[in-house]
């Protein structure tokens, strides 16, 4: 079995037993949150190009006043290939990516920026979860694509925190990670309301719009079944006719309903308010404390079963 997914299901069956505690515990939101998901070209492995973008965002996100604010995938450092991925990678201890975090000292906006992520033992997939001039946490990739693994040689990630800031608890998943149910439900588990996508989607021509409705179709059912407002910011890639970036960043509410969209192919700044009454009757119907401890119980066991590769 792959081994950060089998780490993701032991946790689930752990928590099995005790869900209605844990998702009846869990507030919605204490507050009405503005979030903010910015939708546009990456400069791949130009690390300098890409922070300058990032802190112009981050302003214009300020001045409509939000409380999040998430990035692409790999945003500061680039995707395309495995040579500007690593050009633009950086370690922790980068004095521009500690001048970055420090920066945010200077306003109560949560940023959510992805960033190549160098460590002794490889280069992880991350986003840095920045608040009031410190870093929350690093949610790193999970569940890794064959050309994440074996073309950009990226590491798996093996847990998903969840983080609270701003009257919210909120998870992150990156690209690939969401076209599976586990890693946000274990978010959901944990007590998370708000789930933030990031994404680097350039797809080859033919099946771009395929890959859309795929991926779309997977944000609305993350929504719904988990309950949660999803937040997808992805890149506009136009200058590789043959692997176009889409874009199709969106807001989604609970009910899966778009709160924002960004379209195709436009770089902006899309914005939504949020409250705590989109997690009750009419946005959602159902809660995950009404299904039976066996049934939690069952599910967790058959998923390890299950395996994989």
């Amino acid at each position: 079995m792959n081994r950060p997914l089998h780490r993701i299901l032991t946790v689930f069956m752990a928590l099995s037993v005790n869900i209605s505690f844990i998702v009846t515990q869990a507030a919605a939101l204490e507050r009405e949150v503005k979030i903010s998901v910015y939708q546009g070209p990456c400069k791949d492995g130009a690390f300098p190009a890409n922070l300058a973008v990032a802190r112009e965002v981050i302003k214009e996100a300020l001045g409509k006043g939000s409380d999040f604010l998430a990035l692409p995938e790999t945003f500061l450092s680039g995707y395309d290939s495995r040579e500007n991925m690593e050009k633009g990678a950086r370690g922790m201890g980068d004095p521009d990516v500690q001048a970055f975090i420090a920066e945010s000292a200077a306003h109560g906006m949560v940023v959510l920026a992805g960033l190549a992520r160098r460590t002794p033992e490889g280069i992880y997939n991350s986003v840095l979860v920045i608040h009031r001039g410190k870093l929350l946490g690093i949610y790193d990739k999970v569940l890794l694509t064959g050309g994440d693994r074996d073309n950009l040689k990226f590491l798996p990630g093996r847990d998903v925190p969840v983080f609270e800031a701003n009257g919210a608890r909120f998870a992150v998943v990156i690209c690939h990670d969401s076209s599976f149910p586990t890693p946000a439900l274990l978010a959901k588990l944990r007590g998370a309301e708000i789930l933030f996508t990031p994404h680097y989607n350039a797809i080859d021509a033919q099946r771009v719009d395929a890959h859309r409705h795929w991926v779309r179709n997977c944000h609305v059912g993350l929504a719904c079944q988990m309950k949660m407002i999803v937040a997808r910011a992805n890149v506009v890639v136009t200058d590789s006719p043959g692997k176009p970036g889409y874009g199709d960043s969106f807001i989604l509410s609970p009910m899966g309903e778009p709160l924002a969209q960004a379209g195709l192919f436009r770089t902006g700044l899309i914005t939504a308010t949020a409250g705590p009454e989109m997690f009750k009757i009419p946005y959602v119907w159902s809660d995950l404390s009404e299904v039976p401890a066996w049934m939690n119980r069952a599910t967790a066991e058959a998923l390890i079963q299950a395996g994989g590769k």
